[in-house]
């Protein structure tokens, strides 16, 4: 099988996750100036997230491409090889970025997935696992929908999503659609905002929630929200999506990939502080101050000025209405998928694969602590705050 993104977040558990088929090997197309740089890309990525075993070198293939480039950048003859010799696709390769547009986000996200059914059409029979996002429905289209947003829906014109990402998204399940209907086998995959290991703890760097976190360790700060998050960790979806790929009944439409619980921020937060790790509740507008004074003074901390561009801006203070109204805003940027998005195709595929979603509980919400305090010790997490610091500190000690 062909995998793309393995040296993402989701990739690398999806890699990690087929290779633990029996007699599997997974062309991994990466982006690189050789293949033995693609290898120790990969490598790189799976040791990253304490996935990595050097028993999988031997059934990882390294196929330097680009998604971006027509005929995914391979020379002819290697792409006629891979149209003879796979029979399955995992698409989860793609640029996210919520500041750029369309335009940014169409070489990566929308041509490669041309790209993608090209092959799939050619040769061997093969089917196509597209990993998507809930977010091809924005908020026009949930306000519209009469109860939650059926999994068998496609997205529409009449709500068409306002970030570039989504929008590269949305054009792609358009994409998918007619290849499904020109006999394609194409299984969607529509997930939220991916959440950490279960067990491990390992975060998406680039996740909206995991951004916001950080910036709270960072300034040793929280504030009052009602921010609701589903939580799903990626270890759960890519069993899942591996689970779906070895059932022949299961395949084929789309799944909402959805924790059915959600959980509030104030939940991850309160199991911070339970590990030495409080944060001084402020007013969202000091919180929002602080933040950009942070970034004025530490203009290449990751994540944070892209944060700061993406969080609405307080026009009050306090208990002032236009605060309350930000902090309205901020919920808002966290969608709580479990209230617009139905479930029950997936959940019937659990059935069916003798499967459950494990709940987020304590422990699960504790690795992500844990991860985050290992990372404020080893000072890996930017430049945390004085008081941060001191309670990881402390932390440690007990």
């Amino acid at each position: 099988m062909l995998l793309t993104g393995a040296t993402g977040f989701i990739g690398a558990q999806l890699l990690h996750d087929l290779l633990g088929l029996r007699d599997v090997r997974v062309f991994c197309l990466i982006r690189s100036a050789s293949a033995p740089e693609a290898v120790r890309r990969v490598q790189a990525n799976l040791r990253h997230h304490g996935l990595w075993d050097e028993s999988l070198v031997p059934r990882i293939v390294p196929v330097v491409g680009d998604l971006s480039q027509p005929g995914l950048g391979l020379p002819p003859e290697v792409l006629d090889g891979l149209a003879q010799t796979l029979d399955t696709l995992v698409h989860s390769g793609a640029l996210v970025n919520l500041l750029n547009d369309y335009e940014a986000h169409r070489a990566v996200n929308v041509a490669g997935t041309v790209e993608l059914l090209r092959l799939a059409s050619r040769g061997r029979p093969k089917s196509l696992h597209h990993l998507s996002t809930l977010s091809v429905f924005p908020e026009s289209a949930r306000a519209r929908a009469a109860g939650k947003i059926p999994e068998d829906a496609e997205p529409s014109e009449a709500s068409l999503p306002t970030d570039g990402y989504s929008q590269s998204k949305w054009v792609a399940e358009r994409l998918l659609s007619q290849g499904r209907s020109r006999g394609i086998p194409v299984t969607l995959y529509r997930l939220g905002e991916v959440m950490p290991h279960s067990g491990k703890g390992t975060p998406n760097p680039r996740g909206l929630a995991d951004v916001l976190l950080q910036a709270c360790l960072r300034l040793g700060l929280s504030f009052e929200s009602s921010i609701r998050l589903d939580y799903t960790p990626v270890d759960h979806v890519s069993r899942f999506v591996v689970e779906v790929l070895r059932s022949n009944s299961a395949r084929g439409g789309c799944f909402h990939v959805l924790q059915p619980e959600s959980i509030s921020f104030d939940d991850i937060l309160a199991t911070f502080a339970r590990r030495g790790l409080g944060l001084r509740k402020v007013p969202y507008a000091e919180f929002w101050q602080a933040l950009t004074e942070r970034v004025a003074r530490y203009p290449t901390e990751k994540g944070l000025a892209s944060l700061v561009a993406l969080l609405p801006v307080p026009l009050g203070a306090g208990d002032d209405p236009g605060d309350r109204r930000a902090e309205d805003a901020l919920a808002a940027l966290f969608t709580d998928a479990t209230r617009h998005y139905a479930l029950e195709r997936t959940t019937q595929a659990l059935n069916d694969m003798a499967l459950r979603w494990p709940p987020v509980d304590a422990r699960v919400l504790g690795a992500r602590a844990e991860h985050h305090l290992a990372a404020l010790r080893r000072g890996l997490a930017g430049q945390p705050s004085p008081r941060a610091a001191r309670r990881a500190r402390s932390a440690a000690a007990r």
